[in-house]
């Protein structure tokens, strides 16, 4: 079969929040603009639903002005519109389904076909122009955007002996699909983490009759996001944006988000299986070996001099942002400096000399340390939309993590 060549103005890889931003952007500042997206799944936002579903997540943690859309109050006049149920939540945080109703009305309204279900695997640089390879395609853009959050999964040294035994014993937490178990009854787990998913993953195990030791290696922080309010606005951005050295900026991006955390409703919905035994909270704790047994199970040896048997370990250890997890990317990061693995970027989060962006975590050496979320996303998109097309649509973004919502 020929292959299929396609011509664009803008190539945009990943289909999740980021890239539906980008897109949702770039849309409204040139409705002519030719755009094409490529995901795996070949739909919009089937990883971001995927995930919210394995976890059992019902509502997101970023307030209800942060979304793909350019203006803050969009998320928010659409569920005032269609009478859409609220969270009840400080920062009005919206459900799961408001937001994904939400999303599909912005892919409509902006015409967005659908993702073409590929991936690249090579991408060449020329002339100002890109020629992305892809397994049954062949397409030339003149810009691409990378939306994907390229990185890497951390995995505890401790964990490597395990390898190789019952595929249940140790398992990643992207890996895990809470709603596909019907009963972990008599289950001792072990979950590796101190960040919501952990929480989650915790409580949803408990709900099927698990026992589980959540052991975090610092005291439970609970906050209610990811990052401090300041960092979404000039309150903290502006000094942090003026300081020149990256190694700076790093660390500070380092103290500042300073491992997971948890919403105070996670945190009293734990203490609530704390009581109860079936969830022991084991903090300031770190798993420092790991002993396979012959027949099942694990032991783990811990810091304070304790082993625990358990028939199961699950890693909510977080990821590491990194570029040069997407091997088709590393022949335009060959031109781009870097601070352990995250990108120098120019304030329209340009990769170097070439006509390509870079969205999500990747970028927090430019958008700081809330890079990665929703409001990093608007953020993002509209930098990159005013780089491609000239149009600035930065007004229309909110920058207050408590700016006032509308309401009918």
């Amino acid at each position: 079969m020929a292959r299929q060549k396609i011509d664009t103005d803008v190539c945009i890889f990943g289909a999740g929040p980021h890239g539906l931003a980008a897109a949702v952007h770039l849309r409204q500042a040139d409705p002519d603009l030719n755009i094409t997206v490529l995901d795996p799944s070949g739909e919009w936002l089937s990883g971001w639903n995927a995930q919210f579903a394995r976890a059992e997540i019902e509502m997101l943690r970023s307030p209800v002005v942060h979304h793909p859309a350019p203006d803050p109050y969009a998320l928010c006049d659409y569920i005032n519109k269609h009478d859409l149920p609220r969270s009840g939540f400080a920062y009005d945080l919206p459900t799961r389904a408001a937001f994904s109703e939400f999303c599909q009305s912005l892919i409509t309204d902006a015409a967005l076909d659908a993702p073409l279900a590929s991936a690249p695997a090579s991408i060449l640089s020329r002339d100002n122009a890109l020629t992305i390879e892809a397994r049954d395609m062949t397409i030339s853009a003149r810009h691409l955007v990378v939306a994907t959050n390229p990185h890497w999964r951390k995995i505890p040294d401790w964990v490597w002996p395990l390898a190789g035994q019952h595929p249940d014993l140790v398992r990643h937490g992207s890996d895990i699909d809470l709603s596909a178990m019907a009963t972990l009854t008599g289950q001792r787990i072990a979950i590796i983490g101190g960040g919501l998913s952990a929480a989650h993953l915790a409580i949803g195990a408990a709900l099927r009759g698990a026992s589980v030791q959540l052991m975090i290696r610092h005291t439970l922080n609970v906050r209610a996001f990811d990052t401090a309010p300041g960092w979404l606005g000039p309150k903290y951005l502006d000094g942090f944006e003026a300081e020149a050295n990256p190694n700076r900026r790093l660390a500070t991006i380092q103290r500042v988000r300073s491992g997971g955390s948890i919403p105070e409703c996670m945190h009293t919905r734990l203490k609530g299986f704390d009581g109860a035994g079936e969830i022991i909270l084991r903090e300031s704790v770190e798993v420092h070996t790991s002993e396979r047994k012959p027949d099942s199970g694990c032991y783990l040896h811990l810091n304070n001099g304790d082993r625990m048997y358990v028939d199961s370990v699950w890693l909510a250890t977080g990821t590491q942002a990194d570029p040069h997890a997407l091997r088709c990317l590393r022949p335009l990061l060959a031109d781009v400096g870097d601070v352990n693995g995250f990108p120098l970027l120019d304030k329209h989060l340009r990769l170097g000399p070439h006509p390509a962006f870079i969205m999500g975590r990747s970028t927090a050496l430019t958008l700081g340390p809330a890079a990665g979320n929703l409001w990093g996303a608007q953020r993002a998109a509209h930098r990159i939309t005013e780089a491609i097309t000239g149009v600035d649509l930065s007004c229309k973004t909110a920058t207050w993590i408590d700016a006032p919502t509308r309401r009918n």
